[in-house]
């Protein structure tokens, strides 16, 4: 055998062993490079909301084909940014371990009410004002806001309203309902049935329920649970309660004596019609 065949056997299975060695070695470190899976954390494991297959669910991908997706080219954030659009969530992180998961954590959305507008579906809102859709499979215990809502009178306006409500049990525990009227005005039914609330708008919060506590206390026991039907805190400082019976009063009728100038009306008096009563706070 010549000395050129002899070099070419070798190379020849120098080549082998190589391609015998490097085959495999590539078929292994292209699948190190490929996602492994995917792991998905909730913040709140007993949300009502969303659950483990909701989240795979929003991220569109299939957790059986997600191994053929590599590592070095998958787009963590726009993945990210699709979950955050979702209306289930609140807020998202995606990250890949060095397991070569896919790492999502989740916040479920946190609703403060529902609101209900003539004008189109029901639908939750959070503490930001994020809108969540409705859905028959859950039902979630918060204030319902009531009203046409638009451009000037937004649903989002009233959440300095709803986040006391949500974050106060005490004055969580008064609001049964919310109710935005056209002019804007914020009424509210209370779980003490028999009357309204008229809060005006979502200013002074704190004080206006400070007033609204200090007249059940000590006014609404001593008068009459159901002397009233609507209780004013829309007013700096000020409870104004209208009572519910406002049947005129009887006209006397003047004797031939009284006939003389006597009936005319002091300016300054209270004219015997007006059924409110104002109290300071």
């Amino acid at each position: 055998m010549s000395k050129k065949s002899l070099w070419m056997c070798i190379m020849s299975v120098i080549l082998i062993a190589y391609i015998c060695f490097a085959l495999p070695l590539a078929a292994k470190m292209a699948k190190a490079d490929n996602i492994r899976g995917i792991e998905v954390h909730l913040s709140d494991p007993q949300s009502r909301f969303v659950n483990v297959r909701d989240v795979i669910a929003e991220t569109g991908i299939d957790p059986d084909t997600v191994s053929r997706c590599l590592r070095s080219t998958f787009n963590l954030q726009a993945l990210e940014n699709k979950l955050l659009a979702s209306d289930n969530l609140q807020d998202a992180n995606v990250t890949l371990r060095a397991n070569g998961k896919l790492h999502i954590d989740v916040t479920p959305m946190v609703p403060v009410a529902r609101v209900f507008d003539p004008a189109e579906p029901s639908y939750y809102i959070n503490a930001t004002g994020k809108r969540i859709r409705a859905q028959l499979r859950y039902h979630i215990d918060v204030p319902v806001v009531v009203g046409r809502f638009d451009s000037i009178h937004p649903a989002k306006r009233l959440l300095p309203l709803l986040d006391y409500i949500a974050n106060n049990p005490e004055a969580g525990a008064m609001v049964a309902t919310v109710t935005q009227e056209k002019d804007g005005n914020i009424i509210f039914v209370p779980t003490i049935v028999g009357h309204v609330i008229n809060f005006g708008d979502t200013s002074m919060v704190e004080d206006k329920f400070r007033r609204l506590t200090s007249f059940y206390r000590h006014i609404a026991p001593t008068n009459g649970w159901e002397t009233y039907d609507t209780i004013a805190v829309k007013w700096r400082g000020q409870v104004v309660a209208t009572r519910r019976n406002k049947a005129i009063a009887p006209v006397t009728l003047p004797t031939e004596e009284e006939q003389t100038g006597c009936l005319d009306i002091d300016n300054n008096e209270p004219h015997p019609d007006d059924t409110s009563e104002n109290t300071r706070a």
